[in-house]
């Protein structure tokens, strides 16, 4: 029998074609890009690979189940360094090059990424916690539509502090000295604003600012600063530095200086300990230290999410990013799989900035001004946290708690 006339030879000759047509055009089947622009070299890698693993766990837990819309999806990543503008430019341009059909990232703050990728179409997913960054939606809700933070910005850090700060030292039964506060700031958007906003809530409750400091990132001798602090005997001591070195050494000259002869204050900072590398670098002089985060682990789901991690990567999670991230690419794939596509942005955009989410960090509902996720107690609550034993133990709010503040070590 000729060849060519055979039933098998036409089948199989039919599949050949249609298989070429359908890679020709996509088949519906294409990879599905998620560009993450991740801080994997600098001050924050530490931060940055715990962002990259919540990712790399997100993307091959949802290709198990079959991808998304029956895609397979995958990570396309580009180092943003120290978070320095250029880099985030540079990064930004690759993955548009790469055709991504969604940016996530834990943060890749300066207050340029907002505005790198809200010149594009697909959805940005970022928890930046910036104002920097909310303003530039506000300022233009059509360009900047695309552009969503799942937290709250660090304004919300100077309300919180105002309102639950001194509550801690009641709580361990400790009575304040005076009225005093010292405030260390670096010039840095995410730390300047969280700082002034508490500095004029607490003035309005009576708080007088005693010293009041403005570094840059990099400051490697604190005595200076603290001998001011050893002058004025405030009661409270604020420190708002993201750089987790320049908060370690602080602690560091803080337990030399005052470790022995004690100093009557509490000593509070803003987010940085939450970086792992913090309590590398700061070791034992972290105990006793009080600090907040506005985005945590408290949703129903945390448990099985960290069994899942230790399963993959044989260690706990390390950071409140390793957990975080992972509401980013859900809110995500909720909106795509609502939407029934994935690049009719218009319809995921739309979805996501309508959607109420039960993640990880809690409940997430968008603002409609500026879209950022909701701060407050039934949506993305602050948490309250006290490094004992080189843990980090949830002292507050008290539905939260694990553990009760202590009296830190060099109060006397």
């Amino acid at each position: 029998m000729n060849p060519r006339q055979s039933p098998l030879w036409l089948v199989l000759a039919t599949f050949l074609i249609l298989s070429m047509t359908l890679a020709a055009c996509g088949g519906g089947q294409a990879e599905i890009k998620v560009g993450a622009p991740l801080p994997l070299t600098g001050p924050y890698a530490s931060d940055g690979e715990q962002m990259l693993k919540a990712l790399q766990m997100a993307v091959d837990e949802q290709n198990a189940k079959g991808g998304l819309l029956g895609r397979k999806l995958k990570l396309v990543t580009g180092d943003v360094g120290a978070l320095e503008a250029e880099k985030i430019k540079a990064v930004g341009e690759r993955l548009i090059g790469e055709k991504v059909d969604v940016v996530i990232t834990g943060y890749a703050d300066s207050g340029v990424d907002a505005r790198v990728f809200g010149e594009y179409d697909m959805p940005f997913l970022h928890a930046d916690a910036m104002t920097l960054d909310t303003e530039v939606v506000a300022s233009d809700p059509v360009k900047y539509g695309n552009v969503f933070q799942y937290c709250p910005s660090e304004v919300s850090y100077g309300i919180d502090a105002a309102a639950n700060l001194f509550l801690m030292g009641q709580k361990m039964g400790w009575q304040e000295p005076n009225k005093k506060i010292a405030i260390i700031k670096v010039d840095y958007s995410y730390n300047i604003l969280a700082a002034d906003k508490f500095a004029e809530l607490v003035k309005g409750q009576g708080y007088e600012i005693v010293v009041d400091e403005v570094t840059q990132f990099g400051v490697v001798e604190w005595g200076p600063i603290l001998s001011k602090i050893d002058e004025a005997q405030p009661a409270y001591v604020t420190f708002w530095n993201l750089d987790p070195t320049d908060a370690a050494r602080f602690m560091v000259q803080f337990s030399e200086k005052f470790g022995e002869k004690g100093l009557n204050a509490l000593v509070f900072m803003q987010f940085t300990p939450s970086i792992p590398e913090f309590l590398e670098l700061a070791g034992k002089a972290a105990e006793g230290l009080l600090w907040t985060a506005s985005i945590n682990p408290v949703g129903a789901g945390v448990e099985d999410y960290k069994q899942r991690w230790i399963a993959k990567y044989n260690e706990e999670p390390k950071s409140i990013y390793a957990y975080v991230t992972r509401d980013g690419f859900d809110i995500w794939v909720t909106a795509v799989e609502k939407a029934g596509c994935v690049d009719c942005y218009d319809k995921v955009i739309q979805n996501i900035r309508n959607t109420t989410f039960s993640g990880l960090a809690g409940v997430h509902v968008f603002t409609t001004t500026d879209q950022q996720s909701k701060y407050g107690a039934d949506f993305i609550p602050t948490l309250w946290y006290q490094i004992w034993d080189g843990q980090n133990l949830v002292v507050g709010p008290t539905r939260y708690e694990k553990a009760l503040p202590q009296l830190p070590p060099w109060i006397k």
